[in-house]
């Protein structure tokens, strides 16, 4: 699971495109074992051994540039990012490892020795990098407030709708089983309506 979020921020560079990326999947050659290739615009993005359970991504983009991302364990809970000339992330190797928040990962140095910051994803599916834990732990709620403000006027809205259809249902209902006629009443002559 960790693979899939990280795997979705390293690809986040490619998520403005405007031709739909093309998926194959590739057949183990002396020089490369099997997986699934995505082909985009921006570049290209090797899932090994495939993209439904990768183990191992990398992309390179149409710069030149390259980013991989390797599972140092069985889990995938703690992986290796290397990165040459992407844009994205500097050059250089760095641990990522996966918290007890599935939307918080910790970025450490390529020995695991130094804390350099952390990567969190808020629940509008936006990934960031903070330098402290504290940080990624606001932004993961970043938005919170205004989707559930936004939440909370679209069930308004929509219960008055509602109110009003049924008001209006029932008005119809009631001006239909009713007459009305001219009634007077002492030399005045009114509109009445019988039920």
């Amino acid at each position: 699971m960790a693979v899939i979020f990280a795997g979705c921020f390293l690809l986040a560079s490619c998520a403005a495109q405007k031709v739909t990326p093309t998926t194959v999947h590739l057949e183990s050659s002396k020089s490369d074992p099997e997986h699934d290739e995505i082909v985009s615009e921006e570049g290209v993005a090797d899932f090994y051994p495939n993209r439904a359970a990768p183990h191992e991504i990398v992309y390179i983009g149409k710069s030149g540039g390259t980013t991989g991302l390797t599972c140092m364990n069985a889990s995938c809970s703690q992986m290796l990012l290397q990165s040459h000339g992407s844009g994205v992330y500097p050059d250089g190797s760095f641990q990522l490892i996966k918290t007890d928040d599935p939307n918080v990962m910790m970025i450490r140095d390529v020995e695991g020795s130094k804390v350099l910051g952390y990567i969190a994803k808020n629940h509008g599916g936006e990934w960031k990098e903070l330098p402290d834990l504290e940080q990624a732990q606001a932004f993961e709620h970043h938005g919170d407030t205004a989707r559930t403000v936004g939440k909370v006027v679209v069930g308004v809205l929509l219960v008055g709708l509602l109110v009003a259809a049924v008001g209006a249902v029932a008005a119809a209902d009631a001006n239909a089983n009713s007459t009305t006629t001219k009634c007077s009443t002492f030399g005045a002559t009114t509109t009445c309506t019988t039920r």
